[in-house]
């Protein structure tokens, strides 16, 4: 069975897709919540599926898959990494042309075969996770900031079309310990909480200098971070897979003596 998976990639695909939405869809039950999932036909607007809890959140989602980890760097749609067009400044992007009008992120499948039994493991990315690890929040990997701010500047300012495609290493993609981490990591109902997203950006307000809120020196800034820097720091170390290397670090009080878009 698992040379017949590794010869025929799309048999494979397809089933660790469909692993996907029926754990997706059983974590959701869980939280009394029915989760739609929709699977596109053509691979032409970046996603691959599109999640829907009838709640508050639609996300379009590009699904790369790989069997026995043998993958390291991923073709990923441009678009798929790239704020909401309402949050552009935010994230220090230039301007809001080329910036999806929804969200989105990309979903990692792990496959792997035992006693005959296919399992499934998962990990996640998008604009906030690279933003949190370019601002040094927190770290998978000791090159997490030099490769988040790598991938951010090219996105940022690359003459790439949105329907093109950036290399991304899978050592940025964030690993979880269960669908429900994944739930709550992507923004969905879940049994963590699974308002990360938000958090970051308030971080990243006040990195970017967009925040309401006017400030006598950048300094000043830090007081009204620290809540939401520890509070990603805290509910990320939740959702990660014990097995896997994750890093809360510390937010010091010359954090802003780093040239911005250096940090």
């Amino acid at each position: 069975m698992k040379e017949f998976l590794k010869d025929n990639t799309q048999v494979r695909e397809d089933i660790l897709n469909q692993k996907l939405f029926f754990e997706l869809k059983e974590a959701s039950a869980l939280n009394k919540i029915h989760l739609k999932s929709f699977r596109s036909d053509v691979d032409i607007d970046g996603f691959d599926i599109i999640l829907d809890n009838n709640d508050d959140l639609i996300l379009k989602c590009q699904v790369k898959s790989r069997f026995d980890a043998v993958t390291l760097m991923y073709e990923i749609h441009r678009i798929m990494l790239k704020p909401n067009h309402l949050l552009f400044d935010d994230f220090e992007f230039l301007e809001p042309q080329g910036c999806p009008s929804d969200n989105r992120g990309v979903i990692q499948i792990d496959g792997n075969l035992a006693e005959n039994k296919i399992t499934s493991n998962y990990s996640y990315l998008d604009i906030y996770l690279l933003r949190a690890m370019e601002m040094g929040v927190f770290k998978l990997t000791n090159q997490s900031k030099k490769i988040a701010s790598r991938i951010l500047q090219e996105l940022r300012f690359g003459v790439g079309l949105s329907n093109s495609k950036i290399k991304i290493n899978q050592s940025l993609f964030f690993p979880l310990k269960a669908p429900q981490a994944l739930l709550a990591i992507m923004g969905f109902h879940s049994t963590y909480n699974s308002n990360i997203a938000y958090n970051i950006i308030q971080i990243s307000k006040h990195v970017s200098g967009t925040t309401k809120k006017q400030y006598a020196s950048l300094k000043d800034r830090i007081p009204d971070m620290k809540g939401h820097w520890d509070y990603v720091n805290d509910e990320l170390e939740k959702l990660v897979d014990p097995s896997k290397s994750f890093t809360k670090c510390s937010l010091s009080d010359n954090y802003f003596d780093i040239p911005p878009l250096q940090i």
